[in-house]
């Protein structure tokens, strides 16, 4: 039932740019989604890969980051 509201309020995407940008070639897709939905954020706990703070016009910051620097106002 919540997979299904879920899906019927959200928006799909599927990205047509391949990318090579990460050590870990599994983590590009990720890179790839941002890109596709001009998302803002990319939170991540992957350090290790995602070394960069910024990529096009998403930020990418920890959980800690987002919760302390941009979670909106409630």
């Amino acid at each position: 039932m919540l997979i299904a509201t879920i899906e019927t309020k959200s928006t799909m995407y599927f990205p047509t740019n391949k990318l090579s940008i990460l050590r870990d070639k599994d983590d590009n897709k990720f890179l790839e989604l941002c890109s596709a939905c001009m998302a803002d954020f990319l939170v991540t706990g992957n350090t290790n890969d995602f070394t960069m703070s910024v990529y096009n016009q998403t930020r990418i910051v920890t959980p800690r980051q987002y919760w302390e620097k941009y979670k909106p106002a409630l």
